[in-house]
């Protein structure tokens, strides 16, 4: 028990050794991190014990170059030539050297190409192996779909308030204009009182119920006109008489007008009036000594 206690509290001071110098080589980067960011970045200088093998390095070369007598078919190498000299320090400047290089280079080749006669661009029935599964791309799939889906949706919200808004506009509208018209119309009666006031017709007498002119030269007036053989009470403009049809529809029609008439008021049928009131003759005549029999 002793030997592993020891053991123990070891191991814990270990670990709480390590945990600082951890703690102090991160916060050492952050500060050199900090201070590098500050600083311009400088190029190494070579080092002076450096051993230049001029002859070791061109032999190192001609085993690993390209034989002169090889084709350009097998290295599809190009030299470009570079006109201006390029800062390496300015990003923008070096990716455009970058850019026209390759430009150039694909230009040349393209020629290149034509000119041998040899095929270069990738045939239309030609399918190379893709990267990703055909799992990870459904995901792809249905994920831009459902972006898609909840874009249209928003679309159509979007649309059904601005909708409703107007619809809620033009509602306003029509009131306001509702309330307009009445209260220009209410002022053209005060009007026309006031007028026949001034003009001496009294307020209740035979004249005061005139045709209403107001200032539009309109006025309220009932329709005089009575069309011959239509009746007040007939909605339908006599068309109810007219023959509706021949044959079978017309027998309809009259076993119709025998059975319930030819319409009217017939609410009062069954009232009773003077006569039928003294008229004693539906009942019975015998004596009362017989109503009293019967009722035993």
């Amino acid at each position: 028990m002793g030997k592993r206690s020891k053991e123990s509290i070891l191991l814990a001071e270990n670990a709480a050794e390590d945990d600082d110098v951890m703690d102090n080589l991160s916060e050492e980067e952050s500060k050199s991190g900090s201070e590098s960011e500050e600083e311009d970045v400088k190029l190494a200088e070579p080092s002076k014990n450096s051993i230049y093998n001029r002859d070791g390095l061109i032999e190192k070369l001609q085993d690993i170059s390209w034989p002169e007598n090889v084709e350009w078919m097998h290295k599809l190498s190009l030299d470009i030539d570079q006109e201006k000299e390029v800062d390496v320090n300015d990003d923008l400047a070096r990716e455009l050297a970058f850019y026209t290089q390759a430009l150039e280079g694909t230009r040349l080749a393209f020629e290149k190409f034509q000119s041998m006669g040899l095929p270069f661009l990738r045939p239309p029935d030609y399918y190379a192996e893709m990267v990703k599964t055909d799992a990870h791309m459904q995901k792809v799939k249905g994920r831009l779909l459902a972006q898609k889906r909840q874009i249209e949706e928003a679309e159509v919200r979007k649309k059904d308030r601005e909708a409703k808004r107007i619809a809620k506009e033009v509602q306003a509208e029509k009131l306001k204009e509702r309330a307009k018209q009445k209260k220009q119309e209410i002022e053209a009666v005060k009007k026309w009182r006031k007028q026949r006031q001034q003009s001496g017709f009294p307020a209740g007498g035979k004249d005061s119920e005139l045709d209403l002119g107001f200032e539009d030269g309109k006025a309220f007036e009932r329709s005089s006109k009575k069309r011959p053989g239509v009746f007040p009470g007939d909605r339908s403009g006599g068309k109810a008489k007219q023959g509706g049809g021949k044959g079978k529809n017309m027998k309809k029609r009259e076993f119709r007008n025998s059975k319930f008439g030819f319409g009217g008021r017939k609410g009062l049928q069954k009232q009773n009036t003077a006569e039928t009131t003294t008229d004693l003759r539906g009942f019975n005549k015998g004596t009362v000594a017989e109503n009293k029999k019967r009722k035993r």
